[in-house]
């Protein structure tokens, strides 16, 4: 059975189910990357890039989170056929699909463009698609960053048919991943994982389409209907990201969870300390074990054992732990290390945190 492998390039999902494929001795007639100049393509360019982004952490103090996989050194290094294409929807790229000649398209890490009719349509059979949601829920992109958001106790990945709009042709597979409802999986950290229960299902698919010789029936499943709209790019405004400490603690910790990224270069979650602006970069959600004694219900900080303090209040059955946070200066915020807050925080004990 001969694959026609679409993905983009340092895509989690897409480098590791096309290492499976490649495993399992797969017919990868082509792989169909996207033409661009991203410096990191480059194998030495790429190997400088490691470097400074491992040092940089050690100074700003965030995980390492950055993928450097590249599928295609990995279909360099297994002599596949590569395609390059700036758009999909080309007639040079329909000119190669046709050359190539394709029984299945599989993509395996997105790509940037709705696929057209006559591309998904040509092989016989069809073009599948592996998304990291419970499809119906979720449909669209930086899907994992929405959910994070919406602080989802359970996600998964799915194999779909691709039709003409986003994430809405017929289910194939499907694999559920738990979460848990305190979690701290971060945005970048659930993809892998979902890439890793999409590599299972996509092989264990393509075994059975290739023993059967035929286009298989498709499943509808039923998930949770709130989330079952349509959720675009994420975008990073800052007007968007400043802490409403209206929330509830859960939702305010998945909201500085949702924020996480590869590095600290990015705007995330604003809080004022004292006239001071701070990156809140990460928080733990903890079950209040004692009882509240304040007459307000406004929030206030206590004391842990380990010496970190947390936010509560008294309607709350939760303790917001604040883990770190990163001094922010419009013009050089890069120039700050992320902080352990015990010592700014320290005379904040008992007083309102507030934007004002």
């Amino acid at each position: 059975m001969k694959i026609l492998y679409v993905t983009r390039h340092f895509n989690h999902s897409g480098y590791l189910i096309l290492k499976r494929l490649l495993e399992e001795g797969f017919d990868i007639s082509g792989i169909l990357l996207h033409e661009d100049d991203d410096k990191l393509r480059n194998s030495f360019y790429r190997f400088f890039y490691k470097l400074q982004y491992y040092l940089q952490s050690k100074y700003y103090g965030f995980s390492r989170l950055k993928n450097f996989n590249s599928e295609e050194s990995l279909a360099k290094k297994n002599k596949l056929n590569i395609i390059y294409s700036k758009s999909i929807k080309s007639d040079a790229f329909y000119e190669a699909l046709k050359e190539l000649n394709p029984e299945i398209i599989v993509l395996g890490g997105g790509w940037h463009e709705l696929i057209p009719e006559r591309v998904y349509s040509y092989p016989i059979y069809g073009c599948i698609n592996t998304h990291p949601s419970l499809l119906p829920e979720f449909r669209g992109t930086s899907i994992t960053r929405w959910q994070v958001l919406h602080g989802i106790e359970k996600s998964g990945s799915t194999i779909h048919y691709v039709d003409g709009k986003f994430d809405t042709g017929g289910m194939l597979a499907q694999k559920e991943l738990q979460l848990g409802k305190l979690h701290t999986i971060g945005p970048q950290q659930l993809f892998y994982k979902l890439g890793e229960i999409g590599a299972d299902i996509m092989v264990e698919l393509l075994h059975k389409i290739k023993v059967e010789r035929k286009i298989l029936s498709s499943n509808v499943v039923e998930h949770n209907p709130k989330y079952y709209n349509y959720f675009k790019r994420w975008r990073w405004d800052e007007k968007k990201l400043f802490v409403d400490w209206s929330q509830t603690l859960k939702e305010i910790h998945f909201f500085v969870l949702s924020c996480t990224q590869e590095h600290y270069k990015y705007l995330g979650p604003i809080i004022y300390i004292n006239g001071q602006t701070y990156f809140l970069r990460k928080t733990r959600v903890l079950e209040k074990t004692t009882a509240s004694t304040f007459e307000t219900d406004e929030l206030y900080w206590v004391e842990l054992a380990n010496k970190n303090l947390a936010l509560t209040k008294n309607s709350s059955e939760y303790l917001l732990e604040v883990c770190q946070i990163q001094k922010y200066e419009a013009n050089k915020s890069l120039t700050h290390r992320a902080l352990n807050p015990k010592r700014i925080l320290k005379e904040q004990i008992n007083k309102r945190f507030s934007n004002e």
